[in-house]
């Protein structure tokens, strides 16, 4: 049996595969739960490093370093990339003798982290984000056609205020158009409250939507459960600056929910063509126009390329394999 721990501060977007190995037959699970990118119980880590065969560090932080320089000889050290860690100084400290396999998230992260961090090609290679398919595969509520939603909207880089000139444009052909707005207040973050050029953009835009006369046509929900939201949503918007991946689409498209994208760097590496658009305009007559858009085919999509149990062969296939560098060069494939 295989010794796994995982390890990191913020798990959520690996929770999912963290119980997927756990019912798995063949691999024993721990995990090591940091406070911060540095910050954790020590005690809690040695004990980690003397019982795992696999060192899976979730995100590049702190947790890869202090692993990194105390990994034994006969463990591997596997390490998930996101965005984040690019624009921090542990990518910069990592020591590829002692890391095995560096898994990034997308095709756009993959080469990003090879540009910018200069990451080795021979230590990287492309896995996608896991939808647990399942939990999403719930029946939409009446008039959900009518309803946008935008899961985070924090910080200022996923851009709110697209999505309310994208609602404004539909709610002025069809008053029946709400959208729903999920996630945490930017008061929840004080890193983002006590920045004053982020303050000041969510107090005009709450300011903005305060004044509308669609003001009831928009709901604030904080987190929950996702999927039982998104029975009431038809449409989910993805207009940030720039996502790593963006779970909040395709999780709405496991549920049957068309995604609405705006272009940017990368997106064409997850997102079928036809719903990445270049302006508002675009987007709203798409969701004017697309009406009734086949449920079953969203979700294919997402199983074919994104299902937990296929993503989850893959990771696997990093944890076993005898020497993972020989995956050098390894292609991946555009899904658009």
């Amino acid at each position: 049996m295989r010794k796994i721990a995982f390890i990191g501060h913020d798990l959520k977007f690996i929770n999912h595969i963290i119980d997927h190995f756990e019912a798995h037959s063949e691999y024993e699970v721990k995990k090591d739960e940091w406070q911060g990118h540095e910050a954790h119980n020590e005690a809690r880590s040695l004990e980690i490093l003397e019982w795992a065969d696999i060192l899976f560090c979730e995100w590049g932080l702190g947790n890869v370093i202090w692993y990194q320089e105390r990994k034994k000889e006969h463990q591997k050290l596997i390490v998930r990339l996101h965005r984040f860690e690019m624009d921090t100084k542990y990518v910069k400290m990592f020591d590829y003798t002692k890391i095995d396999m560096c898994i990034a998230i997308s095709p756009y992260i993959y080469e990003e982290f090879y540009r910018v961090a200069k990451v080795p090609r021979e230590k990287m290679k492309v896995i996608f984000n896991a939808i647990d398919t399942e939990r999403f595969n719930k029946p939409k509520k009446a008039k959900s056609n009518f309803h946008i939603g935008i899961i985070g909207y924090v910080p200022k880089l996923k851009r709110l205020d697209r999505a309310i000139d994208i609602f404004e444009k539909l709610y002025a052909k069809d008053s029946r158009y709400k959208l729903f707005i999920k996630g945490k207040h930017p008061k929840d973050f004080g890193w983002i409250w006590d920045n004053a050029e982020q303050r000041e953009y969510y107090e005009s835009i709450f300011e903005r939507i305060e004044q509308a006369d669609y003001k009831k046509n928009v709901v604030f929900e904080g987190w929950g459960d996702v999927a039982e939201w998104l029975q009431n949503v038809g449409y989910v918007l993805s207009v940030s600056d720039y996502e790593s991946f963006h779970m909040a689409p395709i999780e709405g498209m496991a549920s049957g929910a068309v995604p609405v994208v705006l272009r940017r760097e990368g997106v064409n590496t997850i997102f079928p063509h036809q719903f990445i658009f270049e302006t508002h305009d675009e987007a709203v007559e798409s969701i004017l126009e697309q009406q009734l858009v086949d449920a079953g085919m969203l979700k294919g999509f997402v199983s074919s390329n994104y299902g937990l149990d296929i993503i989850c062969k893959e990771i696997e296939a990093v944890l076993t394999r005898q020497n993972p560098n020989k995956t050098a060069g390894e292609k991946y494939e555009s899904t658009s």
